[in-house]
């Protein structure tokens, strides 16, 4: 069915549903329930609601206009509130949303997220293998001074001794916090804003961040420091991570939404794609702000290594159980 005839079709509904939200809100500001008529029964409410989320999910399955589906999102948001009595409040809204509304954003972004995942998995694997094979290609993609610096961080003269080379005293731990928070956010930021050059900042951003990783990754286990170097990232490697990953998504839409701008001008379709993916870089944000307190205060300590994997695999398992169950009655 194409957008006109769908619209044609369900206009009055959305009018009535539009109309019965400002009656009730006026009803909340005045308390006073004499305001208005409003144009249907408060029992007919859930019944609407659910109706609104289905065109809601028929838009976005379809590929409608954001400008439509952006209406009915706001619809099914507000009607959302009023249904679950949630807090209006900034920060009813903001618990709200991270109680499940970030993961429904993700699941509804699931092709952008499944794309950034590629861009920067697929180099870190190839460059996994290719310094694997070849140990001085790493010396093609990462400068020497670096090299020599990262090698004296993880294998000193303790390599089997792990952990005790990185260990660090508990006041320089909050000056590492500041870093970390500097150093993720500046390459989601960049990942993210890459999409105003049609994704392409985007797309070299994720990819030069995997290639760097995974060249990384391969060097240190090569120089037989791979021990030490899982110690410290498999804690805070799930947040910081999946992170980045999502803001990438998030460029990429950006990116597309000006090279496929539909029956929108690209200042607006870029305005309204921006608005629609606000919500991924706030969780994208929190995540990597835990991810930078997780790898100041905890992954420098020297606790066993079977500790640090369980805690890694339990970040790891928590994201993936979040994402994938939680916040169902928020999505359409």
């Amino acid at each position: 069915m194409k957008q006109e005839r769908f619209e044609a079709l369900h206009q009055a509904e959305w009018e009535a549903f539009e109309n019965w939200l400002g009656h009730h809100l006026r009803i909340i500001k005045n308390q006073d329930e004499t305001v208005s008529q409003q144009p249907f029964a408060n029992h007919e409410m859930p019944q609407r609601y659910r109706n609104l989320c289905q065109h809601l999910a028929i838009a976005r399955d379809r590929g409608y206009s954001l400008l439509l589906v952006e209406r009915l999102h706001n619809l099914v948001q507000s009607g959302h509130d009023i249904l679950y009595r949630a807090n209006s409040g900034i920060s009813g809204r903001m618990l709200n949303y991270i109680a499940g509304g970030f993961a429904a954003d993700l699941r509804a972004n699931l092709r952008w997220v499944l794309l950034s995942t590629l861009l920067i998995i697929g180099p870190w694997m190839i460059m996994m293998v290719v310094i694997r094979l070849w140990p001085d290609f790493i010396y093609v993609v990462i400068a020497p001074d670096d090299i020599h610096q990262m090698d004296e961080m993880y294998n000193g003269d303790d390599a089997f001794n792990y952990g005790a080379s990185i260990l660090r005293d508990s006041g320089s731990n909050w000056k590492m916090f500041g870093f970390y928070i500097y150093n993720n956010i500046s390459i989601a930021f960049r990942a993210f804003a890459g999409g105003l050059l049609a994704g392409l900042g985007t797309v070299y951003t994720l990819i030069f961040n995997g290639i760097h990783l995974g060249a990384i990754e391969a060097r240190l286990i090569n120089i037989g420091a791979g021990r030490n170097f899982y110690s410290f990232v498999l804690g805070h490697t799930a947040f910081e991570i999946g992170g980045i990953i999502i803001s990438g998504a998030a460029g990429l839409k950006l990116g597309w939404s000006l090279i496929m701008p539909g029956r929108l001008s690209r200042p607006d379709s870029l305005k309204t794609t921006a608005s629609s993916v606000l919500g991924l870089i706030c969780g994208s944000g929190i995540m990597l702000l835990i991810a930078a307190m997780i790898e100041a205060f905890w992954s420098p300590h020297n606790f066993p290594l079977p500790i640090k994997i369980a805690v890694g695999i339990f970040t790891l398992l928590l994201l993936l159980g979040y994402f994938i169950f939680t916040g169902r009655r928020h999505a359409a």
